[in-house]
């Protein structure tokens, strides 16, 4: 990540990727505070906590489970789009 390039004045990262999540917060933070790395932790964190919700309720009968376990991620997507509820953890 990179420092300020405007002089100091307003923190900005060049966006890269489909980062966007990434420099979003760090721009509200005004610091490169958040990696992408850190970003995939919680949303695998997230992933975690949904599978345990959905493998309860389909056990309960309550909903069955279907196409939920058959994607990878639902927080992630494989080019770097973080959902909003990552985003919300940060």
């Amino acid at each position: 990540m990179e420092r300020p390039s405007n002089g100091g004045i307003l923190y900005h990262e060049v966006q890269e990727a489909n980062l966007c999540a990434v420099h979003c917060v760090n721009t509200v933070l005004q610091g490169p505070f958040f990696s992408e790395f850190d970003l995939a932790a919680v949303a695998s964190d997230l992933d975690g906590k949904e599978r345990q919700v959905m493998l309860e309720g389909a056990a309960a009968g309550t909903f069955s489970a279907g196409d939920f376990f058959s994607e990878e991620s639902h927080n992630v997507s494989l080019g770097g789009d973080f959902s909003i509820q990552v985003n919300a953890q940060d």
